[in-house]
């Protein structure tokens, strides 16, 4: 996550899943003011649609990339015309846009990659039906660690005080302890300092969740803790970082451990995620790390049941934005 210092940047949102509440977000977000120029990229004619439905003003330009920087101006967006193969019936789930959808991430990818945009803020989209077009998809984070090429990433959940790294994500949790080896844990605090440190131009302290309850409790609870979590904490002591833990989880994410670590990494998804959504959400940025490039994304789903009523809430989006660009800005928000 290259520390670019843009004093206006370019942020790629895609549109995510076009039956869901993405387009209507994305239509909310801009009538907001940002301190980047924002480019969608996605379908036109599906804003323009939503816009109507919403009764909101929204004027759309065909992005040139060879142009000047311009900032948001509230009720415009930029747009990178992608067209969906069919008509998009909210709430309404077609396969034939599923590739079109693929299609979205993959160009937003490239424009990272090719430093056209200093960061992707993606909509959410519907794993199932991408997964029917493209078996090898599994969601977002590993889609862009894929076409990026980027050997490790770590999701992180934050909020302005409060952020979580996950060791492991979508894993049954009978099969965490087998899943947590020396090797993973290097990888991922690894990931995780390399990136964050890279952004913020300073050393950053991580708590390390322990696995079990109370950490182990010197072996009566488990034996992960002082076998496999506590030597890769002391191995990058040893290198002069600043790594600590690890911890009991019931009693790390209180306020006085917020303010002393910059991170938190949690060893398995229900350990670390319900404490961030519950702190903060909608006021929750979901970041990969390990990506060459910044990709922040909302910490919900594509909500098809409520899409049609257009009573969505577009707070996770534009904390999201605004996440992204103060990461892009060599920050953490606070």
């Amino acid at each position: 996550m290259p520390n670019q210092n843009f004093e206006l940047p370019r942020v790629a949102i895609t549109m995510g899943e076009p039956a869901g509440i993405g387009p209507e977000l994305i239509v909310k977000a801009a009538q907001l003011s940002f301190s980047a120029q924002l480019i969608v990229i996605g379908d036109p004619k599906v804003l323009e649609q939503t816009a109507q439905m919403l009764g909101v003003s929204l004027d759309l330009s065909t992005i040139d990339w060879q142009s000047k920087i311009e900032p948001h101006r509230s009720g415009h967006l930029w747009v990178e015309p992608i067209s969906f193969a069919t008509k998009v019936e909210v709430g309404k789930l077609n396969s034939q846009n599923a590739p079109c959808v693929l299609d979205i991430l993959r160009h937003s990818n490239q424009l990272a990659m090719q430093n056209q945009v200093q960061a992707i803020v993606t909509a959410p989209v519907h794993k199932e039906i991408l997964n029917q077009a493209d078996d090898s998809f599994f969601g977002h984070t590993e889609f862009f660690a894929s076409h990026a090429d980027a050997s490790d990433v770590v999701m992180m959940l934050a909020t302005n005080s409060l952020r979580i790294t996950l060791a492991t994500t979508h894993l049954p949790l009978s099969k965490v302890p087998q899943v947590i080896t020396k090797e993973l844990l290097t990888t991922k605090i690894s990931t995780i300092l390399d990136n964050l440190e890279n952004t913020l131009r300073r050393p950053v302290k991580l708590a390390v969740c322990g696995l079990n309850p109370h950490a182990g409790e010197g072996g009566l609870l488990g034996k992960e803790d002082d076998s496999v979590i506590a030597p890769v904490i002391k191995e990058f002591q040893q290198q002069g970082k600043q790594v600590f833990g690890p911890f009991p989880a019931d009693t790390l994410f209180t306020p006085q451990k917020r303010d002393k670590f910059d991170v938190f990494l949690a060893m398995y998804h229900d350990q670390g995620l319900p404490v961030v959504k519950a702190f903060g959400f909608g006021q929750c940025a979901n970041i990969t790390l390990g990506l060459p490039y910044i990709r922040t994304s909302v910490d919900h789903g594509t909500a098809l049941d409520i899409a049609a009523s257009f009573q969505a809430n577009s707070d996770s989006l534009e904390y999201a934005i605004n996440y992204a660009i103060q990461l892009i800005q060599g920050k953490l928000p606070q």
